[in-house]
Order: structure tokens, then sequence, then C-alpha cells
């Protein structure tokens, strides 16, 4: 119709002079003469033919003679109606097409989403293996041990359950080792050694531990909860500092100690120049981790673990000789592990 409506701007130049050019209502254009315009009626010939017709003026839009001069009739609304009506219908089915297209889009993005929410949400197992720093938050009354801070391993499972395609539950079960100190019998007599002994316990605990995994982008992800923990043996070695309070001018008296240069299996209590140390079997705490898939089966992380339970305890004996000395010394333990982790995903 926009080819129709361009013919009618251009006829007045391209048709001058080669008839009268008469154009309907419906579209139709046709050359040929214009004999005579009635009231009602107009009658014309077509080109190269005398038969004479006749048309009614409501049905005929214009008609441009020949010598230029155009004449409009009551067919002219009708045809600019139906231009307009079908350019409309024209911009309608384009925009219903857009509309279409942008359905289908949206259908294919829809399907995409869930695809991608299926592939997310699928549970699958993780076995990892780390490398630990366990490190000692002592209390006050501590001194500083060089082997405070002790290498370890770590071996876990995880079971990765989906909540959103963003969340997930990661239930796991850790096999770590940590370490804390116990023995103070020889700080209560510096005076008498030139080196202050403690024991250093490397403790094997069962940790089990349910995190909140949240995806940031694609292939990473951060980590947060709680863990509680079961130790289940421990090996003890002696430890020592060199004792700057030690007075050469004491009376000499030699106190026992069990100094070894290697870890030995010990108990979790036992008793000592009449105090009774304890090492607490339950830990618990905070986990905090973030992780990178390297590859579809390769995981890396790292994580660190604060622990909130004090690990360490002592309890004086029958001897009256230490009333009092306890009472407002802090000798707490708690725990502190950082790990860097490898991982392989079983699904």
């Amino acid at each position: 119709m926009k080819k129709l409506l361009l013919i009618l701007l251009c006829l007045p130049f391209i048709g001058f002079g080669q008839g009268d050019k008469l154009i309907f209502s419906s579209g139709d254009t046709i050359i040929g003469k214009v004999i005579e315009v009635g009231v009602n009626d107009i009658t014309y010939q077509h080109k190269d033919e005398t038969t004479n017709n006749v048309t009614k003026k409501r049905e005929l839009a214009k008609v441009i003679y020949s010598s230029g001069r155009i004449e409009t009739f009551q067919g002219l609304s009708i045809l600019e109606s139906k231009i307009a009506k079908e350019e409309n219908d024209k911009l309608y089915l384009k925009q219903k097409e857009e509309r279409k297209k942008i359905r289908m889009q949206k259908k294919e993005d829809r399907i995409d989403y869930f695809r991608e929410l299926n592939e997310s949400t699928k549970n699958y197992f993780v076995i990892r293996t780390a490398i630990s720093m366990a490190d000692i938050r002592d209390g006050n009354d501590w001194p500083t041990f060089k082997e405070d801070n002790a290498l370890g391993l770590s071996v876990a499972l995880d079971a990765i359950f989906s909540i959103t395609n963003r969340i997930d539950l990661d239930a796991s079960i850790r096999f770590s080792q940590k370490n804390i100190k116990t023995g103070i019998n020889n700080f209560m007599f510096s005076n008498f050694h030139s080196d202050i002994y403690a024991n250093l316990n490397k403790i094997n605990f069962i940790d089990i531990s349910p995190k909140l995994k949240y995806r940031i982008i694609n292939r990473m992800h951060i980590s947060f909860g709680p863990y509680i923990g079961y130790a289940v043996n421990l090996k003890k070695k002696s430890i020592s500092i060199e004792n700057p309070n030690y007075n050469t001018g004491g009376d000499g008296f030699v106190y026992p100690t069990s100094e070894n240069d290697t870890y030995v299996h010990s108990d979790f209590s036992y008793t000592d120049f009449g105090l009774t140390h304890k090492i607490n079997r339950f830990d618990y705490g905070f986990n905090i981790g973030i992780d990178y898939s390297l590859t579809k089966k390769i995981l890396l992380s790292s994580e660190y673990s604060l622990g909130l339970s004090n690990l360490y305890s002592i309890t004086v004996g029958e001897s009256p000789f230490y009333t009092g000395y306890l009472d407002e010394s802090d000798y707490s333990q708690k725990t502190s592990v950082f790990y860097l982790t490898i991982g392989y995903i079983l699904n």
C-alpha cells in the first residue's frame, strides 16, 4: 500500500500528457479519457477504446487529467482510510511478530534458567585433603613456645545439597589435627630450672560441620557455619623455653620432667605434682572459607576454623600447697586452624 501511495503522489508528474488517470476508492487505476462528469456519475473510456463506461462518484478517489489538473471525489476518503487501515494492520502484524519473538526468547531464557538451576541443584560429594596450620590461642599466663604453631594433615568428606541456584548446604565430616599445651608445674617452680617445660599435645579430632555455601560467581563460593569436634586420641612431647627468671641461688632441688624429643601416646587426663591436668575431648566453634572450582572435578579451597571451647582444665589435689595459686591464673587453651585444601568432586 505504501507503493500505491507513492504512485498516487507521483502520478501527476509521470503521467502528464498520456491521458486521463482515474484512481478508484478500491486503489485500482486506469488510463483513459473522461467523457462527462455528471451530478452523481462519471462517464469515461478506456485508452484506445470508444465504449463509454459509467461509475459512481463515490467509487472514484481522484482524476488526474492529461492537462495536469487534479479533481478529487468522495472515494478519496475511503481510499485514504483503506491505506491507513492496511498500514495499521501491517504495524500490528509487525508488533505481533515482535511480541512473539520476545515471548519465544523469554521461554528460551526460562528453559536455560531451569536447565542451569537443574544442573546447579545436583547433589554431590567431595573428598578433600588438606595441609593445616594449627595455632594455640593461649591464656594470659602462658609463656610463648616456638612449637605453638604446628603443621598437620586433614581429610574430609563433604556432602553438598543444593537449596537454591546460589545457596548450598555443605555437611562435612573431617579428620583434623590440632594441638594444645599442658603441664604448668614447672612454671610455679621456675626459680629452680634454667628451662620452663610444658607438654605439647597433638590431638586427632573428628569434626562435624554443617555450612551454608553462597555462590559469588560461577566457580567461587564462600561458606560459613558451626562445627563440633571430638578428640579420638593424642600424642604428646615435652617442649621448653629458656627461663628468664632462673635464680642460680636457688636451693638446687631438681624437679623431674618427662621431656621427649618425639611424640608418644598419652592419656587425656593425668596428675602431676598434685595437679590434675585434663584435656577436654569436645571442641566447638565456627568455620569460614572460600573455594574455587578449578575444573569440573577439582576444587581448591581455604578455610579458617575458630575454636571457642577451652580444651584445658586444671584441678587442685588434696595438697594445700596450691590453694589460691590458680584462682586468678589464666591457662586456657583454644585452637585456631587454617586449612589449605584440594578436593575431588564425586557425582
